[in-house]
């Protein structure tokens, strides 16, 4: 099963109207919140994907009625005193969303849980968020940084005040979620900018929180639902088909009700630098607290550029595309300070690395990156190194080959992106099962 591959064919041009999938990173949100508050929740449009259906399985057998329908889902809040103790091993499969924000929950807790995951979430660090949580107070036990994960019984978590040193918005998001089951204030200081999420839907739920520039602040307290949630299409998942315009000749694609959080336009913002023709348009029909428009991609002619650090951590998920745009650039790219991408679903560097010199790519790899030198993309067979974004991004490498493309061990698109193939086989692409 494992061994699902696709094949991704020759690409003349790309065109038309189309939506994305819900976005994944709102959508794992919406339901826990939802299902830590007071009230009944309707959540539209979320992510129909095994990462999604892995939360809402642990959210159920922590004592949440959980009810799915078409795209609408509904959930029925227990409050952060309304969890129960599970009667086995919480199996998160590959989600590293969803495992950390329950770490931060589960924390809390006066039961005992213990956290497992697939072969690739075994392999992700979980220290970087015991850590934090051992500070407020947690008893947490790792399997030398990794899973399994074992979290004791708490009589109360204390508040903290923590650099997050690490740029990530599931660290910040766990302490945020520790926090709503303490008394006083909990502070975060960070300096660089990560996604906010978490923050906004707080909001959304009437937890007491403040940010700024540098600081997010919390009061621990019940929260409380806000009726409805709309979800609007993964940006993330929306980059796969901006990159698949911008390359292809001859194409333009507007993608429409996208999430356009500034938290998450670093690949966009990389894009443009590139010398890459995208038009915004924020028009937010939803009224939601996060930015919701469409975007507007043409063919372009990349160039080369040293990626600028500071937007490394904002097009983190969207790095494996940011490798090929450089593949497909004149000139040469530079991607330094990325070495979280070390510590994804795979080793992101290793894996872009190696298939972009399958694909006659020359490339210096870096411990904290590479330096790709643009040019003409061969077509070869590749492994996805069982990570789902390094699959999809490989796939379109055929936009810019006279010869197909095989990505091997495909199956986990499900995890983020389950219409994939159909949607990019929409737009003028021609990705077929072998």
């Amino acid at each position: 099963m494992n061994s699902f591959t696709l094949v991704s064919n020759k690409v003349n041009s790309l065109n038309g109207e189309i939506e994305v999938p819900g976005d994944k990173s709102i959508s794992h949100r919406a339901v826990i919140l939802s299902m830590l508050s007071e009230g009944q929740t309707v959540i539209e449009n979320y992510l129909s994907s095994e990462d999604i259906f892995r939360t809402v399985e642990i959210s159920r057998i922590l004592g949440a009625d959980i009810y799915l329908k078409n795209e609408i889902m509904e959930v029925h809040g227990i409050g952060l005193e309304g969890l129960i103790e599970p009667r086995k091993v919480l199996n998160f499969g590959n989600s590293g969303t969803s495992i950390r924000l329950f770490m931060g929950i589960l924390a809390a807790q006066k039961f005992e849980s213990v956290l497992a995951g697939d072969k690739s979430l075994r392999k992700r660090p979980m220290e970087r968020v015991a850590e934090p949580l051992r500070a407020m107070g947690a008893n947490i036990e790792t399997n030398k940084g990794n899973l399994p994960v074992k979290i004791k019984a708490t009589n109360g978590l204390n508040n903290l005040r923590y650099r997050l040193d690490i740029p990530s918005a599931q660290i910040k998001s766990a302490i945020l979620l520790a926090s709503l089951f303490t008394d006083g204030k909990t502070i975060i200081e960070t300096d660089t900018e990560t996604r906010d999420h978490t923050e906004i839907m707080l909001k959304d739920f009437s937890s007491t929180i403040e940010v700024d520039d540098k600081t997010i602040s919390i009061v621990g307290g019940n929260i409380f639902s806000p009726e409805y949630i709309y979800v609007p299409g993964d940006l993330s998942s929306a980059s796969f088909l901006i990159l698949a315009g911008l390359i292809s000749k001859d194409s333009e694609l507007k993608i429409k009700n996208v999430g356009l959080n500034p938290t998450r336009m670093g690949f966009i913002e990389i894009m443009k630098l590139m010398n890459a023709d995208i038009e915004i348009d924020a028009d937010n029909q939803f009224n939601s607290n996060e930015k919701i428009g469409s975007i507007v991609v043409r063919s372009s002619k990349l160039k080369g550029i040293d990626v600028p650090t500071n937007l490394i951590a904002s097009a983190i998920d969207e790095m494996p595309l940011v490798f090929l745009a450089a593949a497909c650039a004149e000139g040469s790219t530079s991607i330094r300070n990325a070495k979280e991408l070390r510590y994804k679903e795979s080793d992101r560097i290793e894996a872009m690395v190696n298939n972009l010199r399958s694909l006659s790519i020359e490339v210096n790899e870096y411990d904290d990156g590479a330096r790709i030198i643009g040019g003409t993309i061969q077509g070869a067979n590749l492994d996805s190194f069982d990570d789902h974004r390094v699959a999809m991004a490989c796939l379109l490498a055929s936009c810019r080959s006279e010869t197909p493309v095989t990505v091997r061990n495909c199956l986990n698109i499900n995890t983020s992106f389950p219409t994939f193939k159909e949607t990019m086989n929409s737009i003028g692409m021609n990705i077929n099962e072998v």
